[in-house]
């Protein structure tokens, strides 16, 4: 009977792994924007309950024992590893593909069901493998489901303010806030190609302010958007203006807590593993004597 319950199961990631390829094929990429905020809340919010629910059946739930064993496991790691090289190798990684986001969603959810079977046990809560694996939970899954929220935009900055951005695929977004370009800073190499180039932005909104701006040293407007610089012009006129681009991420701070978390865990490991493998060696040597 486990033996059928598993080739059942077996079968199902295959029609699902099916299904996603077709998706891709009849729909193309997943609609990533459709779920920003708030209906990814909503989302993460009913998924949570999901497998909650279902963890708590146990047993009786054929799916919560596919996921709480080993096959489940090795399945997660193939993924991860799966989705690791097809994003390495394509020239613009997206993860906006059905198959690909299918598998992140696996992932966290047998990670999930598996944080929710060992965070206690019969001596209390297992703190090192809770942080562990709730900072693993947190790091991927605001990436996941903050992704809805993240935005890139591209802007040109000259003297006159400006407020009109564009995304990547040339929709216009209107800014609550203006940019002008103050001054700016080009050093050239010997042969005539830029080794630095600085810009110094005014920023108008709430507030007014001026910011410098150099090559991958971005300007930080709030705790989840920031302004990088990507190159200068000139206009037909001679007037110099450079390209911005606002990149907005209000999930990043979470994903920044999800790494602390693991961080915090792994030390938590490497100090308290020790003192119990030291422990144990002295109850065996006081048996034996």
């Amino acid at each position: 009977m486990a033996k059928g319950l598993d080739i059942k199961s077996m079968c199902w990631v295959a029609a699902v792994a099916i299904g996603t390829v077709v998706a891709e094929s009849l729909l193309g990429s997943f609609p990533v924007a459709l779920f920003s905020f708030p209906l990814n809340i909503l989302t993460l919010a009913l998924w949570a309950t999901l497998i909650t629910l279902i963890y708590r059946r146990g047993k009786e739930s054929a799916f919560a024992r596919f996921m709480l064993s080993n096959k489940a496991l090795w399945l997660s790691f193939l993924l991860i590893a799966g989705v690791g090289i097809t994003l390495g190798l394509e020239r613009k990684p997206s993860s906006d593909s059905w198959p690909v986001v299918v598998a992140i969603l696996f992932v966290l959810s047998h990670l999930t069901f598996v944080t929710l079977r060992g965070w206690r046990n019969a001596r209390g809560i297992r703190w090192r493998f809770t942080i562990i694996h709730l900072g693993l939970l947190v790091a991927l899954g605001s990436g996941f489901w903050g992704a809805p929220d993240r935005e890139q935009l591209r802007i040109a900055v000259d003297a006159r303010p400006n407020d009109e951005a564009y995304t990547i695929t040339g929709e216009p977004r209107i800014l609550d806030y203006t940019l002008s370009l103050s001054d700016h800073t080009i050093e050239l190499s010997e042969n005539g190609v830029p080794k630095h180039y600085e810009a110094e932005v005014t920023i108008d909104g709430t507030d007014s302010r001026r910011a410098t701006i150099r090559v991958n040293h971005p300007y930080a407007l709030s705790w989840g958007e920031k302004l990088y610089l990507i190159s200068f012009g000139q206009s037909t006129s001679g007037q110099t203006y450079c390209i911005l681009e606002i990149v907005r991420e209000p999930w990043q701070w979470l994903t920044m807590t999800g790494i602390v978390m693991l961080i915090v865990g792994a030390v938590m490991m490497f100090l308290g593993g020790p003192r119990r493998q030291i422990k144990g060696a002295n109850v065996l040597n006081n048996k034996r004597v």
